[in-house]
């Protein structure tokens, strides 16, 4: 696995935006292997009100010049922003891009491009209602952006502690090892490796498995069902337990590092909210989806829970 950690970090005029990317340099700045660059897109201006009293082509020109002298300094407010939190600045980089009609898209299509390996962008942005908990190119990003790594950052994190969730599938692999590539460098924080075990495994509530037992006795259907639900936590823990290794390994204490496992209480979602609340964590690091094959949709239904609700903290959803 790549050491090399690129974050591509979207920000608009927004007090919001310049305080999450300053969230997000002060937990960063000493991951010496991770760089960001701080997008802005420029839309093009809206010079309607000019219809009335129509300017001649040099002054229109000279108004668009410094229409976007005052855009561009978005992104170098941003660059303050971040450098200030202590982000060394010589890894910090800055793009815009003038006439970008859809933020969302523009990020996408420069981080495959460019091979940024996650895009960062605050919970809400300069349009964002008081009533919402979540701005529109937040939500959009989260959604459509199902290649890759999403962090949703809200300025006030509370602490450097990091709750990650696993679950006994493919994903809670990937969801380690990005915990462990980006944020391993917290050597002091607690790290919690956190998984609800739901009374019927996910991979038993698809047609298949019930294609599966349909011939089965109840007895024989009861001997499968444990057996699977033991594979399941069972995998979990393996990875929670290299998880950890690997984080002792990259310098974090054994003793800032716990596997958490609980039978579900409320629901998996829920649980996990309350350890997230009683815990104090700052970041929570979990997958986009499980089990259920939801190619259709941009998440599954308990990090769409989670990413609604959480507060407080940086929301990183793994591909």
């Amino acid at each position: 696995m790549s050491t090399q950690q690129k974050v591509l970090f979207g920000v608009d005029n927004s007090q919001f935006a310049r305080d999450a990317v300053a969230a997000a340099g002060g937990l960063l700045k000493n991951n010496e292997n991770l760089k960001i660059t701080i997008f802005h897109g420029i839309p093009e201006p809206d010079l309607s009100y000019l219809s009335k009293a129509p300017l001649s082509a040099e002054a229109l020109e000279k108004h668009l010049q410094l229409w976007s002298k005052e855009e561009q300094k978005v992104i170098r407010r941003a660059k303050e922003a971040v450098i200030d939190a202590g982000f060394d600045p010589d890894r910090v980089d800055t793009f815009y891009e003038e006439k970008c009609k859809d933020p969302v898209i523009s990020m996408i299509n420069l981080a495959n491009k460019e091979d940024f390996e996650t895009i960062a962008l605050a919970r809400w942005g300069a349009r964002t209602l008081a009533q919402k908990i979540m701005g529109n190119v937040t939500y959009r990003l989260i959604s459509i952006a199902y290649n890759l790594p999403v962090w949703m950052i809200e300025p006030r994190i509370s602490s450097q502690d990091v709750l990650v969730t696993i679950v006994g599938a493919d994903i809670s692999r990937r969801v380690m090892e990005h915990t462990v590539k980006y944020f391993a460098h917290l050597k002091k924080s607690r790290f919690i490796f956190f998984h609800v075990i739901p009374p019927i495994p996910p991979q038993l509530h698809t047609s298949s498995y019930w294609d599966y037992v349909r011939d089965l006795s109840e007895e024989e259907r009861q001997e499968d069902m444990v057996r699977r639900r033991k594979d399941y936590s069972e995998r979990a823990q393996s990875i929670a337990e290299e998880g950890k290794e690997r984080l002792i390994d990259a310098g974090v204490s054994e003793q800032n590092i716990a596997v958490k496992f609980q039978a579900q209480k409320e629901g998996i979602a829920r649980d996990i909210l309350t350890e997230l609340q009683e815990g104090n964590y700052g970041v929570l690091v979990l997958g986009r989806k499980g089990f259920k094959d939801i190619s259709q949709f941009g998440l599954g239904s308990k990090a769409n829970k989670l990413v609604h609700t959480g507060h407080a903290l940086m929301t990183c959803l793994v591909n």
